[in-house]
């Protein structure tokens, strides 16, 4: 049975987990890196920048203090984990991944890992892709849960870059 102990709230740290969203070239990776060397100026250690982006962020490496850590594919969500993983053993207190849209749709990401999931399930059950399109979703998601916890459970703030993709021309009039 486990031993379970109740006491009174107090204010406590609590790790920042903050996520960055923007158009290619729209100032992501500086303003994570500068977001990040505010939260050290409070809580102290190291800062590493997770670089999915063909080593860009080295790009900064003159304006900020930071450890850098050149994240090739596969992308897929314990790949990232271990990534996080070896930041937080080299003293990180705050990690920067720029970017984390790779972990979705990049080159062995979540997408790619449902596709070969997909196809391995077809095979085996001797069937549609359209009949083991949910179930190939299991593993995927399982790895994607597992790291977005262990993230939760560190104790580390994390800044997040997120590519978002312009999909609207919002220069033109409004149709009446």
């Amino acid at each position: 049975m486990r031993n379970f102990q109740l006491k009174p709230a107090t204010r406590e740290t609590v790790p920042l987990i903050v996520g960055i969203v923007g158009a290619s070239g729209g100032g992501k990776s500086f303003s994570a890196l500068r977001l990040a060397t505010g939260i050290q100026r409070v809580t102290g250690g190291k800062i590493a920048m997770i670089d999915t982006e063909g080593r860009r962020g080295l790009f900064y490496a003159d304006d900020f203090k930071f450890d850098h850590l050149d994240f090739k594919a596969p992308f897929d969500p314990l790949s990232y984990l271990e990534a996080i993983e070896s930041c937080v053993a080299g003293g990180a207190k705050t990690i920067v991944v720029d970017g984390m849209s790779f972990e979705h749709d990049g080159q062995g990401g979540v997408l790619e890992m449902h596709a070969a999931e997909q196809d391995r399930l077809a095979k085996a059950w001797r069937t549609t892709l359209d009949k083991v399109n949910m179930s190939a979703w299991q593993k995927p998601k399982a790895d994607r849960r597992r790291l977005l916890n262990a993230m939760i459970q560190m104790g580390v703030n994390f800044v997040l870059c997120f590519l978002a993709k312009e999909k609207m021309d919002l220069k033109g009039e409004k149709p009446k």
